[in-house]
């Protein structure tokens, strides 16, 4: 999945909007699919964390071209969806012109809004910005006290880490060549963009800056994409590639 590591840790958001902008179409015709398999991944517990949304208020930060919007806006939520890049945002109110969709780019944390929230949700958006400090200091602002803030992201113990094999023993493995160093990582997927890569303790940390804990953590069985002999499908799926965190306030 990787094309390069960038030395330089350090935002980027213009070139990570041009990325998005310029991918829009190739990330639109894959994500919330039948094709998704990491929506398929977090389907049921995401739901579960969710619990009935009919009548709450939910934020959608980085909802893209509006997919995820429009299930929680179909099960009865009251949605309002959120994303830096233009060509996204443009297919969502074109799609779904019912719910409210609003441009920022999540840089600075998230623009005055006129409620608090029941459910603030980032569906494998978190990695994809350059810092998000200012983000969770908004969520944690937005979350009311009985609220949850989930999000999805790659699992940073194991994603983009490749593959082997012992010569010797034939066993699998993944090989880990570095984790806690915050790192940048050019991402080919969709026609090319950055993953900043964090620890577990940075993001824990963030939410506990904020006042967040988690409530829970589900790491999904890996759906393999590509071929796969039968005989190497447990090892693939028995290594988590993505992560689910809900928290919520500690303040209430």
């Amino acid at each position: 999945m990787s094309d390069s590591r960038i030395d330089t840790y350090r935002p980027s958001l213009a070139d990570d909007l041009a990325d998005w902008n310029r991918n829009a179409a190739s990330y639109s015709a894959l994500a919330g699919t039948s094709d998704d398999t990491i929506a398929q991944q977090f389907h049921a517990v995401l739901w579960e964390s969710l619990g009935n949304v009919h009548a709450r208020d939910i934020l959608d930060v980085g909802c893209g071209h509006g997919w995820l919007s429009a299930a929680l806006a179909n099960a009865g939520a009251n949605v309002i969806g959120i994303d830096g890049a233009h060509e996204l945002l443009d297919r969502a109110r074109a799609s779904y012109p019912h719910i409210p969709f609003i441009e920022s780019d999540l840089l600075q944390g998230l623009p005055p809004l006129d409620r608090v929230f029941d459910r603030i949700i980032a569906n494998m958006v978190v990695m994809d910005l350059p810092d998000i400090g200012p983000l969770f200091t908004a969520i944690g602002q937005l979350l009311k006290a009985d609220g949850r803030f989930i999000f999805t992201l790659p699992h940073p113990c194991f994603f983009n880490h490749k593959s082997a094999q012992d010569a010797q023993t034939g066993q699998r493995y993944r090989r880990v060549t570095g984790y806690l160093q915050p790192e940048v990582w050019r991402i080919a997927n969709f026609g090319g963009h950055n993953h900043y890569h964090r620890s577990l303790t940075y993001y824990v940390d963030q939410l506990r800056t904020n006042q967040l804990a988690v409530t829970r953590l589900y790491e999904p069985p890996h759906i393999p994409v590509g071929e796969i002999a039968e005989e190497d499908r447990p090892f693939y799926t028995n290594i988590p590639v993505f992560l689910l965190i809900e928290a919520m306030s500690i303040c209430q």
